[in-house]
């Protein structure tokens, strides 16, 4: 345990992520509403082979991931429930999704056609969800002429090789509270929903129509979506962070470090690369072993604070690829050793992950995400901690 957390580290709190996931059953107390969680970038940054069976054990019965190799993790670490990849996989690996159970979103008519060829070949099933494109522009069948979206739904319903089980699409500003772009949202559920009501009068029934994000969940909510998937939500950061949301998450990661060296600065010392600090006065300075190659950014250069023992440590001189260098003046009790809060709580101060992307100019789900893999997770259930091997 000492040499794993000698450094720098970030703590996964698993029952933070149960009241979370409570939370949102909660506000989505509907029976005809399933949950499906968001699982990609390793559960944004925290770590799928961990967080995915924990959802699991929960009750979830769904997962999205980004990619095939993604699916597969979660299948080798034993999840059993179903999994839908949103993004592309190349129709050349029909046979690895069929082989892992595996969901996969299909992009267009032409993808469609050349998976179920593959799928052919290889004489398996690909089960599959149809992408519909209702305002987001990225992937998916337009769904700006309701009926011609439908047929083009139907047609890829009847090729052989693939089964088509859903549909969905994406909210572009779901998390915007301005007229304009809920109105936006509205005009996206209209068209997904009419696009669907056309295959239905064709006779064609899909298990799952799904066109809620997290904040489409919790602001947009509608019953017609047979499931809502959970994302940033789940690891209690805000789509944005202005917003007023009726739950009350907590976020599940911080990142914390260890105090390598305490020593005095003298007025007119300079600190780190390009001099870009200079102290105005006599001060402590401590330097923890963290830096942009960790994930925390360089743009957090002269620019934001550290936890010390309750207080605020402004940071002092450019973030290095390893390092960054605190004032911890006025500070008491700071040696080699001392824990640092980076991200997470210390006494009455809190730095969240939201917070740090306002500074920056990012959002939180960039911040969490971009915690390197040089950086280990340890976990906290009920049963204490938990090491990854």
């Amino acid at each position: 345990m000492k040499k794993l957390l000698s450094r720098a580290w970030a703590e996964i709190h698993l029952d933070r992520l149960k009241n979370n996931l409570d939370e949102l059953k909660r506000i989505n107390d509907n029976s005809q509403t399933e949950i499906m969680c968001v699982v990609k970038a390793d559960a944004y940054g925290h770590g799928d082979k961990h967080i995915a069976p924990f959802l699991e054990s929960q009750g979830i019965k769904y997962f999205a991931v980004s990619n095939i190799i993604e699916a597969q993790t979660l299948r080798k670490c034993g999840i059993k429930s179903d999994i839908l990849i949103l993004g592309h996989t190349p129709p050349d690996y029909a046979g690895e999704l069929a082989k892992y159970d595996i969901i996969q979103a299909i992009v267009g008519e032409e993808y469609a056609a050349k998976l179920s060829e593959e799928a052919k070949k290889c004489g398996c099933i690909v089960r599959t969800h149809a992408a519909v494109d209702t305002g987001m522009g990225r992937i998916g069948v337009s769904a700006d002429d309701a009926q011609a979206c439908a047929n083009a739904l139907a047609r890829m319903y009847r090729l052989e090789g693939i089964a088509l089980e859903g549909m969905f699409t994406h909210f572009a500003v779901a998390d915007s509270t301005d007229d304009h772009n809920i109105a936006y949202t509205e005009s996206q559920k209209s068209k997904f929903f009419s696009a669907y009501d056309c295959l239905w009068e064709m006779g064609i029934t899909l298990k799952h129509r799904h066109c809620l994000n997290s904040a489409g969940g919790v602001l947009h909510y509608d019953s017609r979506s047979t499931l809502v998937r959970y994302g940033i939500l789940l690891y209690g950061l805000m789509p944005d962070n202005s917003l007023d949301l009726p739950v009350s998450l907590m976020p599940v990661m911080d990142l914390k470090a260890a105090v390598s060296y305490v020593k005095t600065l003298d007025k007119g010392d300079f600190v780190g690369y390009g001099r870009t600090y200079c102290a105005d006065r006599k001060i402590t300075a401590a330097t923890i072993p963290i830096g942009y190659a960790d994930g925390y950014a360089r743009a957090l250069s002269n620019n934001g604070y550290v936890l010390i023992n309750g207080c605020k440590a402004p940071i002092i001189g450019r973030v290095c690829m390893d390092q960054i260098v605190v004032d911890t003046s006025g500070i008491p009790d700071v040696c080699e050793g001392t824990v640092v809060t980076l991200i997470g709580k210390d006494g009455n101060e809190a730095i969240t992950a939201d917070m740090l992307a306002q500074l920056y100019g990012t959002i939180g789900y960039e911040v969490v995400c971009g915690i390197s893999k040089r950086v280990p997770r340890i976990y906290y259930g009920a049963d204490g901690v938990i090491i990854p091997e």
